[in-house]
């Protein structure tokens, strides 16, 4: 019995060692707003008008270890029941990260593994990130992609008062003809002098009209296969909320594709390298560069920050490895998935 016992402890501790010792999210009090370090005055107004005059306990050790001391250099596995308040947990540092933000462009993707769920969401981001000038997009199948795709991306508009090249111009011009057959001086002739004429898809002049996209697997995978300009060279956060159900099933592979697309924008250490098609966002370009010189050997910076949250998050390590986490920290409630409160008296009926 001792020997099977001792077998059993050895199997409950888990075998990565990041979860080994993680951060104790009841040890955290409830803070105030107005005493939370470094909020947002915009943001606190907007939670006031939530109806919030504090933050819990999930969302105070959030806070601490991505706007605090922590500032996001880690990858974040929350483990935290529903209800304890864990999305206001992610939304609300990275809404207040990206407030200062000069360009729009889509810097978060938000994936959950129901339509109803990523409603839920959205609805958290859209309550608060209007405060500080940030767009909130939702892809979940509710409406046709024709219509999505009209939210989610546009076309540059010309401002007044604003002086433009007259060869950006030129792109707002569209070809009559599908296919050109032509001489090599002709051809020449019209890519030297000939506005309307342009080797490579005016779809790249599209850019983003949302900051932070919440998003289901299929209706993401719809969108990166074939909405044009849909792109995520500037992703800097990505939420996989509901991380068990989504490591579950291989929803279209979503997850390789977004970690392969974010690494295809890892850039050179020379500026200019492989910029011969113009960018999407003129001459904005997210540069994923190695960050040997922050003790990160081999991950590029500014790096993709990871969130991933569960009610009951796994421990194995193969599924854990599907999401590439860097140094991650883990938080939980506690041992128990469920915490009673400390008033709570029982009674037996005899």
């Amino acid at each position: 019995m001792e020997e099977a016992s001792e077998h059993n402890k050895k199997q409950s501790v888990p075998v990565l060692p990041w979860m080994r010792s993680p951060i104790d999210v009841s040890l955290f009090d409830e803070c105030p707003l107005n005493l939370l370090p470094f909020l947002d005055p915009r943001l606190e107004v907007a939670l006031e008008n939530m109806g919030f005059t504090s933050l819990f306990p999930v969302q105070v050790a959030v806070w601490q270890e991505t706007i605090g001391p922590g500032s996001c250099e880690r990858d974040l596995c929350i483990n935290s029941p529903n209800g304890s308040g864990k999305t206001l947990a992610y939304a609300l540092p990275i809404v207040q990260m990206l407030s200062t933000r000069a360009v729009r462009c889509l810097r978060v993707l938000v994936v959950l593994p129901t339509r109803d769920l990523a409603v839920l969401v959205k609805e958290v981001f859209a309550a608060i990130a209007p405060a500080v000038s940030l767009s909130v997009g939702l892809a979940v199948g509710q409406s046709s992609i024709a219509d999505e795709i009209s939210e989610l991306s546009k076309r540059p508009k010309l401002e007044a008062g604003i002086c433009y090249d007259p060869e950006d111009l030129s792109l707002d011009l569209e070809s009559s003809v599908d296919i050109l057959v032509a001489t090599p001086g002709r051809l020449m002739d019209h890519i030297n002098s000939t506005k309307a004429l342009v080797l490579y898809d005016l779809s790249l002049d599209l850019e983003s009209s949302v900051d932070i996209l919440v998003a289901t697997p299929g209706r993401l995978m719809d969108h990166i296969n074939s909405t044009k300009g849909f792109t995520l060279e500037h992703l800097c956060y990505l939420v996989v909320d509901e991380t068990d159900r989504l490591l579950r099933e291989a929803y279209q592979s979503w997850l390789p594709t977004v970690l392969q697309l974010i690494q295809s924008s890892v850039g050179s250490l020379f500026p200019h390298a492989n910029t011969f098609f113009p960018s999407p966002f003129g001459y904005l370009k997210t540069r994923r560069r190695s960050g040997v010189e922050r003790g990160f050997k081999g991950n590029s910076y500014p790096r993709l920050v990871k969130m991933v949250l569960s009610a009951t998050l796994t421990q194995d390590p193969c599924k854990l490895a599907q999401l590439n986490l860097h140094h991650p920290l883990s938080l939980t409630t506690g041992q128990r998935r469920y915490q009673l409160p400390e008033q709570l008296e029982s009674f037996k009926l005899v």
